[in-house]
């Protein structure tokens, strides 16, 4: 099953299996898009949490989603969830303090992977960790995306 979260900024598709979320696209936003809606007919509470949260702009995700982590190596685990607990909305983090937070200094490029291989980009916010010398560094979804979602949390890197 699928759920489209459509913001201005973007439209967010999550995918679900065995009720579990087991991953979200973030895509570009489409022109003329107004509002923060679901296009369910019976949204999940999950989508309207997160709908709830891009309508306020600000505050915090549901740390109740069902995500599913089964396939999740642990430290990838340990650092996605470090990510969505201790970075908050508005801030970023490099990728060699994130991997200290995660209790792997040294562990820079590892975190990069781990950015790279995130399956639920948005409810995990890998838009917020950034290079040393405080540039952008990647996205899985593009760039442009990575710095709308800054932009849209207030950050102008």
């Amino acid at each position: 099953m699928h759920e489209y979260l459509i913001h201005p900024e973007f439209t967010l598709v999550l995918v679900w299996s065995k009720g579990r979320i087991a991953s979200t696209h973030l895509l570009s936003a489409h022109s003329g898009t107004a509002n923060c809606i679901d296009t369910s007919p019976k949204p999940s509470r999950a989508l309207e949490s997160l709908c709830r949260y891009y309508q306020n702009s600000a505050g915090s995700i549901d740390p109740d989603l069902p995500l599913d982590w089964q396939n999740i190596p642990p430290f990838r685990a340990r650092v996605l969830k470090t990510l969505f607990w201790i970075v908050p909305w508005g801030s970023t983090v490099t990728y060699s303090r994130l991997a200290a937070m995660a209790g792997s200094p040294g562990g820079a490029r590892a975190v990069g992977t781990a950015m790279a291989h995130n399956p639920w980009p948005v409810i995990i916010p890998c838009h917020r960790v950034i290079r040393a010398d405080k540039t952008l560094g990647g996205f899985s979804s593009g760039m442009a995306i990575k710095k709308k979602l800054l932009r849209l949390e207030g950050n102008c890197l």
